[in-house]
């Protein structure tokens, strides 16, 4: 698991002005005509879908003990009931909704109470739109059931959520050469190490540098400017699904036990 920090400078949020990004994609959701962001109607649902599903499929089978194709078929119909029955619109505009995470979770923990019907309801509707699940992803998400220590369901999966997204964010903008060497350095040491050569764990410095045909120094720069990079994005992330600099910092705590400087 990648190591998280984070600094206050540097972000890109020093202009007082708080993006907004999940809460305006909902807004798309819930209202065809709203001006607020870009994109169609159906655009936004498959963006929120795809994600949101890994959460809620994990909480399905963990905490609500539904079966992997029920919860793959509750898994779509939680999201239709949200758009359907227009359970998202009266949290748009409201400043106290508070945090996306939480509020996503305690509408699961509702619905659950009456998803069997909605689940029969979703398969007899065959003009509704679905949003494909990723196969590979339910498998990784179904390995980590089995692994996972005790906890929340719906916690550990969005945690898990929040660092993919980070890490497709640190590979898509690594286009330039060094960018592109610190995050295979990165990758190789945090993410998908390699085992030492000497030790049978994650490999030194010098070995690392050794396997990559880097110098040492190389190495621990390359990585301490990667792991800054990184959490400046995990926050980033979690800026979206808050409405304050302080909700970030308090989901920070929830989800990674970090406190931010």
């Amino acid at each position: 698991m990648p190591t998280l920090y984070t600094r206050t400078s540097g972000s890109g949020h020093g202009s007082g002005v708080f993006p907004r990004t999940r809460w305006s994609l909902v807004a798309r959701v819930v209202n065809p005509g709203s001006r607020v962001g870009t994109g169609t109607r159906h655009e936004a649902y498959a963006e929120l879908v795809t994600a949101y599903w890994r959460p809620v499929y994990r909480a399905l089978r963990v905490k609500h003990r539904e079966k992997r194709e029920a919860s793959e078929d509750l898994t779509q119909a939680f999201f239709l009931h949200l758009i359907e029955k227009r359970v998202l619109e009266r949290f748009v505009a409201d400043p106290e909704a508070g945090r996306f995470r939480s509020l996503l979770r305690s509408l699961l923990d509702r619905f659950v109470l009456t998803a069997q019907r909605d689940a029969k309801r979703l398969k007899r509707g065959g003009d509704r739109t679905h949003v494909p699940l990723d196969p590979a992803e339910i498998e990784a998400i179904e390995s980590r059931i089995k692994v996972d220590p005790p906890g929340d369901p719906f916690d550990a999966e969005f945690r898990a959520a929040v660092i993919d997204l980070a890490l497709r964010d640190l590979a898509n903008e690594s286009r330039s050469a060094l960018a592109r060497r610190r995050l295979e350095v990165f990758l190789a040491y945090e993410v998908e190490p390699q085992l030492g050569p000497t030790t049978g764990d994650r490999p030194t410095y010098s070995e690392l540098a050794e396997l990559l045909d880097l110098k040492p120094h190389d190495v621990k720069n390359d990585l301490v400017a990667a792991r800054r990079r990184f959490a400046e994005l995990v926050m980033e992330r979690i800026r979206e699904e808050v409405h304050s600099e302080e909700e970030a910092r308090e989901e920070l705590r929830a989800l990674f036990g970090i406190t931010p400087p």
